[in-house]
């Protein structure tokens, strides 16, 4: 199952606490162990110390590492790490994230949080209260229903049928009036159509708290999640239930992204354009901008679910992209389409032309219809539109 391990290292004493849970990890799994830093033009020593340190780790438990420094100081953190993994066939990233405080720079809200929204392969994350003795004899899966819950569920299944142990699938409502079926049901029918014991259980409350209570009482080592519900990728990790007990679970925490959670949309900010002399007519604009030192607001990549407003999504990533109307009435919130295809609800702002020659769309209405899209968005200020800005 995890045949191939990847820890990212910054040094920091919860980053050396995920080493300690993906060493234990190798071991249960008879896996191979990677250990890797992101050289920071900064810090440069540092990065060669922080893997030796964890390297040693290690080795002491009988573990011979691979380990490497990833040079690409162009690239952000996240980048380079979810990239090495994928060419590397990793089948797990460990991580360190700091829970209440939020220091360094495996903080949520920084590389941490990235690589959870957008890696492609489970993320295992430890802060500094977890327990670090990974075993998964008790593994437990909260479940709303949602296709987050359905893909963790199938990885917890998974997990617990290569080391044997039993899953709890736990329902967390808010109060009233219990229904008819939980969506523990289908758990409990998947797990034991897998020859998987199951336990299920219903609480009520405030979700993560209900799951890190149901942790303790059911001496649980480790909780499978996905990564959004029915919230939503876009809340995820901006008040979710998964940010949050990822923030303060007793115990690690894998979290798994389903195969498909809509469209990835790469967007590029139109002020790069004018401030670089590039073009819209640049057949290489993206290529151009993911070699430039840019910001993630400005150049960068998001998920947006199926039905999901461009705007919103971006909005939920913590980007600050221009609008007004919200209602397709006026060209503040205008992008330009250069790859793939999106639907627009609403459109009372731009002219057949505009849309057909300039390629522009109204991303607080639009959204994606292929499974990648690429745009330019702050397209207000062309030339064409600045007059009509609100």
């Amino acid at each position: 199952m995890y045949d191939e391990i990847l820890v990212p290292t910054d040094g920091s004493e919860v980053a050396e606490r995920a080493g300690t849970v993906a060493v234990r990890m190798a071991e249960l799994f008879g896996a191979d162990l990677t250990v890797v830093s992101v050289r920071e033009p900064d810090n440069k020593g540092g990065a060669k110390r922080a893997v030796r340190d964890l390297e040693e780790v290690a080795i002491e438990a009988g573990l011979t590492p691979q380990t490497e420094i990833i040079n690409d100081e162009q690239a952000a953190i996240h980048r380079a790490i979810i990239d090495y993994a994928g060419e590397h066939g990793v089948d797990v990233v460990v991580m360190g994230t700091h829970g209440r405080t939020g220091i360094g720079r495996f903080l949520l809200g920084s590389v941490a949080e990235q690589t959870l929204q957008q890696s492609p392969i489970p993320v295992v994350t430890v802060h500094e209260d977890t327990a670090i003795d990974f075993e998964v004899a008790d593994v437990l899966v909260p479940t709303d229903g949602s296709e987050g819950a359905e893909a963790a569920t199938e990885h917890a299944i998974d997990l617990v049928t290569e080391v044997g142990g039993t899953l709890h699938a736990l329902n967390v409502t808010s109060g009233g009036r219990e229904k008819e079926s939980s969506p523990t049901d289908d758990v409990r029918d998947r797990g034991e159509a897998a020859g998987v014991e199951v336990v299920t259980a219903t609480r009520s409350g405030r979700p993560h708290e209900a799951i890190a209570g149901y942790t303790a009482e059911a001496g649980i080592d480790v909780v499978v999640m996905g990564t959004h519900g029915r919230t939503g990728l876009r809340r995820y990790l901006l008040g979710s239930v998964t940010e949050r007990t990822v923030r303060f679970s007793p115990v690690p925490v894998v979290s798994v992204k389903p195969e498909s959670v809509g469209a990835t949309v790469e967007f590029l900010d139109y002020e790069v354009i004018e401030d670089r002399d590039w073009s819209l007519e640049d057949d290489d604009l993206f290529e151009k901008a993911a070699d430039a030192d840019l910001v993630t607001k400005a150049h960068g990549t998001m998920a947006v679910e199926k039905g999901e407003y461009i705007l919103e999504a971006a909005e939920a990533e913590g980007y600050d992209w221009p609008f007004y109307c919200r209602g397709g009435g006026c060209i503040n919130c205008a992008a330009v389409l250069v790859d793939g295809e999106v639907e627009m609800e609403v459109n009372r702002s731009l002219s057949d032309e505009e849309m057909d020659e300039m390629n522009l769309r109204l991303t607080c209405v639009a959204t994606p219809t292929t499974d990648e899209v690429k745009l330019v968005y702050n397209a207000k200020q062309l030339d064409q539109l600045r007059d009509r800005i609100i």
